[in-house]
């Protein structure tokens, strides 16, 4: 089933112009999302974010975001302009518009499974998973999500509703939370092992890889629970428009659906970068240069304005005066006038 906003019916319903406000808003929070996007990617690069397997993944789906950004402002800038493209089912254009944008959106919604399984590799290959850190690992992942997400932007267009799209990403996201609790346990078995073992069992690389494990548990308990309402709310919104509704109502949830999914967008990389010690420290930095350059201009601008004032100044014969020299004579003159008083007296 394609979802998709319904122009004729809004256009007899007289909420178009209600609905091309509200498309806007989304405009703006998706230019916005490729912009944020950009900022990060920079700072990615600055500090050789992507040396591990997990900010492999990360750039895997985050990528996705501004194609998906580009693709609604694109297919909204079309319908706000009555352009056809942006709203017939039958025209090419929409066609594959629509489904990029299907196929770029279900990779943000299945994440979580992705650093779960990641996660697990580097339990079961604890001894030097760091140290070889095998790419084929993040690379084999990244596929697998873009795979899923292909399969599930196809099967979405030919069935009649998304009620089994719906069970199956509320599932998957559930199974995520679940694995990464059977992870935590894992490691928690061998990180208590490692206290009680005093004869060199485990490596100091293990020993790292563990801890390193344990606290990826921690944080991914954080992110999912930040991010848990979008996983549940985009779903659900897009079971709704499927339901056979007032066309009103199935437009309204298909604007929502867009406009959380554009915030979940820029919500989802706020949060991991949040708890990136490496990546908040590189973007001080980058404040910091931006305000010293600010700071160093005012400082330039107002000196420069002092300097001028000092040449400009003029006696009342309009000769050019220096402020010092003119000092330092008013002083020789009051020393010579207290020395002739004295001498007269």
């Amino acid at each position: 089933m394609i979802l998709s906003f319904n122009y004729t019916a809004a256009i007899e319903d007289d909420t178009l112009m209600w609905f091309n406000l509200g498309f806007v808003i989304i405009i703006f929070v998706n230019t916005f999302s490729i912009l944020y996007y950009i900022m990060n990617v920079w700072i990615d690069i600055r500090i050789g974010k992507f040396d591990t397997n997990v900010l492999k993944i990360h750039q895997f789906i985050y990528i996705t975001c501004p194609i998906f950004s580009t693709t609604i402002i694109v297919q909204k800038v079309m319908i706000i302009g009555g352009i056809p493209a942006g709203y017939k089912l039958d025209n090419n254009i929409f066609f594959i518009l629509h489904h990029l944008k299907t196929a770029t959106m279900f990779p943000g919604l299945i994440c979580l499974m992705a650093f779960v399984i990641e996660r697990f590799c580097a339990t079961i290959f604890l001894k030097d998973y760091e140290k070889r850190n095998r790419c084929w690992i993040g690379m084999s992942v990244g596929i697998g999500l873009y795979t899923v997400s292909g399969l599930l932007a196809y099967s979405l267009a030919m069935v009649a509703t998304s009620l089994y799209h719906t069970i199956f990403l509320l599932a998957f996201s559930t199974s995520s939370c679940m694995g990464n609790v059977l992870n935590y346990r894992i490691n928690r078995k061998h990180y208590k092992r490692c206290q009680k073992s005093f004869d060199g069992k485990y490596s100091l690389a293990e020993r790292y890889q563990i801890s390193n494990n344990i606290q990826f548990s921690f944080f991914f308990n954080r992110f999912a629970s930040s991010i848990f309402f979008f996983t549940v709310l985009c779903p659900l919104l897009m079971l709704a428009a499927s339901f056979d509704i007032s066309i009103v109502y199935r437009n309204l949830f298909i604007s929502l659906f867009e406009l959380s999914f554009s915030l979940y967008t820029i919500m989802t990389p706020y949060i991991i970068y949040k708890f990136n010690i490496r990546w908040q420290q590189e973007y001080q930095k980058i404040k910091e240069n931006w305000l010293s350059r600010f700071k160093t201009k005012r400082v330039d601008v107002t000196s420069s304005f002092q300097i001028s004032n000092d040449i400009r100044l003029r006696d009342t014969f309009g000769i050019e005066m220096n402020i010092e020299i003119q000092r330092q004579s008013d002083t020789y003159f009051d020393q010579l006038q207290s020395t002739w008083n004295i001498r007269t007296v």
